[in-house]
């Protein structure tokens, strides 16, 4: 309890700046409506247990050592990202009934988060500083800690993405705005592609 509130507050302000994760969230929410949205937030909460029990089970510290790993999974996640870029501008202004045809939200979420760095560090190097006086039950403290990100996590990822589409809602007989939000998704997920790579280029 001594360091939940300084984990609180790390926990939003993580989720508050934007980044694949969010990124994704509104595109979906605005292609395919407010259901696909949620489907997406689980997938993209799925991938964050599997970074729970990375750091949990001590192979995060085995991770941080290795810089090529880290640099792997912004190449994985540079290349998602630019296939989402694409698929996003060639679909811009679709109607409805084809861009809610793109199979499998869950998957997209899921890869999405399971090659963002960011959350990646966060699991695995920030994560473990908030354990308890004298370390006491670090695996259940892990565990803990994760599970409570990730429902917060959760609770904020749907109402992202069901905000963007009620906002979709709004707009839905407009093709030219469709076809604008479309553009504007197709080129952030391209510029987040570019800023990971060249977080790879920097080292």
């Amino acid at each position: 309890m001594t360091v939940l509130p300084a984990f609180l507050v790390a926990v939003l302000v993580i989720l508050v700046t934007p980044g694949p994760d969010m990124a994704f969230l509104v595109a979906t929410g605005i292609n395919q409506g407010r259901r696909a949205a949620v489907r997406g937030a689980f997938g993209v909460t799925s991938a964050m247990t599997v970074w729970v029990l990375v750091a949990a089970t001590g192979l995060g510290v085995a991770l941080t050592q290795l810089p090529a790993a880290l640099d792997a999974i912004r190449i994985a996640g540079a290349g998602y990202l630019a296939y989402l870029a694409i698929t996003t501008w060639r679909s811009a202004g679709a109607e409805i009934a084809e861009a809610g045809a793109v199979p499998n939200v869950f998957r997209r979420g899921f890869l999405v988060n399971i090659t963002n760095p960011k959350v990646a560090l966060f699991f695995v190097a920030f994560l473990p500083q908030f354990l308890g006086s004298a370390g006491e039950h670090p695996l259940a403290q892990m565990l803990m800690l994760g599970l409570l990100l990730q429902l917060i996590g959760l609770i904020a990822d749907i109402t992202i993405g069901s905000t963007a589409g009620l906002f979709r809602d709004a707009v839905l007989g407009r093709r030219r705005v469709r076809l604008s939000l479309d553009a504007v998704a197709g080129t952030v997920y391209g510029g987040l592609a570019v800023l990971l790579l060249l977080g790879v280029v920097r080292g």
